[in-house]
Formats: structure tokens, sequence, C-alpha cells
């Protein structure tokens, strides 16, 4: 691990105070830079609910941080894959965070959005969520489809409360910059900002009030 990772996962652990130390994420999960600023917007707006479409590292430390700041939400993982789904919901327990978070288990089935079929988390999943204050992508993996987190804003609009945002990771990537330009069209009063991390980030930031 890189010495500036481990400044701020330091950081982070001077600023929440997990009870039980929080393992480090493997090569897919959110970069520690992601990490501090993902709290940093759960202090900042104390969101009700937290949805993140693939669990990991990040689950964890969302879930801590709702703890940490007495903000009386909960988190709301999707995970497609089953192994990955026991494992972090078993560290969910491992941590006291069982009231706090839940990892969902979503298999990855075929929505209908623009004309075509895209592969995303089972509806079944997420189709009672709503007053989403935050919303953090980093799942499906990119090589389950072309666009693969595309289906993510389409499908989760609706679930989202004025002046939320939409955490996107890896936006290095062209195929992420893709999907945020085809988000900003769908939605052009979202403001995008875009965050210099080490595999980039955007930001989507919804008005504080619906549209008339």
């Amino acid at each position: 691990m890189r010495t500036e990772d481990e400044q701020l996962l330091a950081r982070l652990e001077q600023m929440l105070q997990p009870k039980v130390p929080i393992p480090p994420g493997d090569g897919w999960a959110a970069a520690p830079d992601l990490l501090l600023y993902l709290v940093e917007q759960i202090r900042s707006r104390r969101p009700a609910l937290v949805i993140e479409a693939g669990s990991g590292t990040s689950t964890l430390w969302l879930a801590t941080a709702l703890r940490a700041f007495g903000i009386p939400g909960r988190v709301v993982s999707l995970e497609h894959d089953r192994d990955y789904h026991e494992r972090n919901a078993g560290e969910v327990e491992r941590l006291g965070l069982g009231g706090i978070a839940r990892v969902r288990l979503a298999p990855l089935e075929p929505h209908l959005l623009d004309g075509q079929s895209w592969p995303w988390y089972a509806q079944s999943a997420w189709e009672d969520l709503s007053g989403c204050g935050l919303l953090f992508l980093d799942g499906p993996p990119g090589l389950t489809a072309p666009l693969a987190r595309y289906p993510a804003v389409p499908l989760l609009a609706g679930a989202l409360v004025p002046g939320s945002v939409v955490v996107l990771d890896d936006y290095g990537r062209d195929e992420e910059q893709a999907l945020v330009a085809r988000w900003i069209q769908r939605h052009p009063g979202w403001r995008l900002e875009r965050l210099a991390h080490r595999k980039g980030t955007a930001a989507l930031h919804l008005p504080d009030t619906h549209p008339a």
C-alpha cells in the first residue's frame, strides 16, 4: 500500500474510530481518497439512505461513518456475486454494523432501457428503496457489459431526494466518462464535479428541488 493511502486510512480511522479494525480492500475496492470523500459527504449531507452498487470495504466505511456521526440512516449495498455477498455480509456482522448496513444479493438480470437490454442488479433487490441522499456506484464490474454501470441512474433516479449526490468510481476510464455524459443528457440540471482521485471520481449533484 502506498504511503499516501496509509495516511488517508489513518485519517479515516482517527475520524471514525471503528470498534473493530476495517480490513484493507482488494484491487477492486474504492481507494482511500474516494473513501474519505464519501465519508465527508455523509458527514455534511446526513443521508437517511445510502445506496451502494457493488459491495466491499466501502460498505463498512459508509456504515461506520453513519454510526460515528450519529446519523439515523442505513446503507443498502447491491451485490451480484454470491461469494462477495457472503464475504461482505459476514464482515458487516463481524464489525457490529448489521443494524446499519445490509448487503443484498442481486444477480444481474436484463432491464429494457433506451430500446435495448442492459444487464444490471435484480429489480427485487432495490425496488423498495426511496429517500436516498447518496448513491455510490462501484459496480457491476466493467467486464460484465459495455457501459455496465449506465443503468444505475435511469433505474434509481426515482429513489433520489432533492439535493442528493451520485458518486461514480473509476471515472478515469473512457466508459465511465461516456456513461456520465449520457446521464447528463437525461438530467441536464445535474451538476458534474470531477475529482482528481487516483482512479478518477465523478460526483453528480442534484438540484435542491425537483424540477417544476
